[in-house]
């Protein structure tokens, strides 16, 4: 039978860092409109566990992961490949990746070194609270509020919506997870107060209707953007016009059919579980001179030296991780893929039901296909796009092979 056990904890930083996303944000936060969370969840089997814990922010940098792994490793021997930190992409929350112009700020160094042991903290209380569990997962669709932002007109979206839940022996909702595909972009960079965004309002819908604690995933979203009304589509990557009613309204209506899909799901006491994890080397892109970038320079040598730290020798070693859930799929990986690289894993997924989770583990930045390399734009370019060539189709190929391996175990 499987066990889980779920935790929330707040990280809603103080008032006056710096905001993630915008880089023509020019000034820090100034208010808190709804405060923000890590989820965590513990899952397995009684002998072998999986930790996985969703923050509402812009990324996951390789140091907040590598201090939670040390931590949950040592404290409850869960081995750090069986550990996932994803964030959902929420460009309203606070600057965790340096993905900021704002030069006068307070309290982001604080922050930073608390957030790590609240995220550890929250992976300990979740596996402190395990209990046994009935799971199923489903499906619904969702395509009302998306739109391909490089092709707006024709470019494909994922307008599927999946849903795992749990529920104790009593009935009642332990927790769920859902896994849908969209930029945290409803507000934009002239919002100045801290906000989950759409994933935020998503999850606490879920958790008001249905109980427990919603966990949400942002799959393969890198060319994807919210189509919320004032979005003009000759100009859809302005979010200036976004509202907080609009981002209310989104989260509410993902969360309403996520509800749906649970209402009519078919439990089960009895599904197998397993983890599994590969690595994947990826070639990055030479990074010019910063005098070549005019107003990014100060951006472009914060990146430079953070890629130089984590990726010494010209190449990011990544890492990719997933576990199964019955007939459900899970597969997390680092940066911002394409939809269409998302598409394909799902293709080829031995699995009926296959979540991915962009933004997991490490940062990387997007993955692109490799003809939009040739098409240009924003996502291809330094510094926002680190990879060369090649790289989306080699994480798809190990996000397969690792499906595969999950599915035969």
């Amino acid at each position: 039978m499987i066990e889980l056990g779920v935790s929330k904890v707040r990280i809603t930083p103080p008032v006056g860092v710096p905001m993630d996303g915008y880089l023509s944000r020019r000034m820090p936060s100034i208010g808190v409109h709804d405060h923000i969370y890590a989820r965590s969840l513990v899952i397995g089997d009684g002998t072998n566990f999986l930790a996985l814990s969703s923050l509402e922010l812009l990324y996951v940098t390789n140091d907040i992961a590598a201090s939670v792994e040390d931590v949950v490793e040592s404290e409850l021997s869960i081995p750090r490949d069986s550990i996932i930190v994803t964030a959902v992409h929420n460009h309203s929350g606070p600057s965790v990746i340096g993905f900021h112009s704002v030069e006068q700020y307070r309290f982001l160094d604080e922050y930073l070194e608390y957030l790590p042991s609240a995220i550890s903290s929250s992976i300990i209380e979740a596996y402190n609270r395990r209990r046994k569990v009935r799971v199923g997962y489903g499906r619904g669709r969702f395509d009302r509020w998306i739109v391909n932002r490089r092709k707006p007109k024709l470019g494909p979206v994922d307008d599927e919506l999946l849903v795992f839940k749990a529920e104790d022996d009593s009935g009642r909702t332990v927790a769920s997870i859902v896994n849908f595909a969209c930029h945290a972009v409803v507000l934009g960079s002239n919002n100045l107060l801290i906000t989950g965004d759409y994933p935020g309002y998503l999850s606490r819908t879920v958790e008001s209707m249905e109980g427990g604690i919603c966990i949400f995933l942002n799959g393969a979203f890198g060319d994807i953007n919210p189509y919320t009304p004032g979005t003009n589509i000759g100009r859809v990557y302005d979010r200036s016009m976004g509202r907080f009613d609009d981002a209310i309204r989104m989260g509410r209506a993902l969360g309403c059919e996520a509800v749906k899909v649970m209402e009519l799901l078919d439990l089960v006491d009895e599904a197998r579980f397993s983890s599994a994890s590969t690595t994947v080397k990826l070639k990055l892109r030479p990074i010019p001179t910063v005098d070549s970038f005019g107003s990014l320079d100060k951006l472009t040598s914060r990146i430079r030296q953070r890629i130089e730290k984590l990726f010494p020798h010209g190449e990011a070693i990544v890492s990719i991780r997933g576990f199964r859930i019955g007939d459900l799929g899970v597969v997390a990986l680092p940066g911002e893929l394409f939809v269409e690289l998302g598409l394909s894993i799902k293709r080829s997924s031995p699995f009926n039901y296959t979540m991915i989770a962009g933004c997991s583990i490490s940062e990387l930045g997007y993955i692109p296909t490799d003809e939009a390399y040739d098409d240009g734009g924003y996502e291809v370019s330094i510094p926002v796009c680190l990879v060369d060539r090649g790289s989306g189709g080699k994480l798809v190929e190990a996000s397969i092979d690792i499906l595969r391996k999950l599915y035969s175990s």
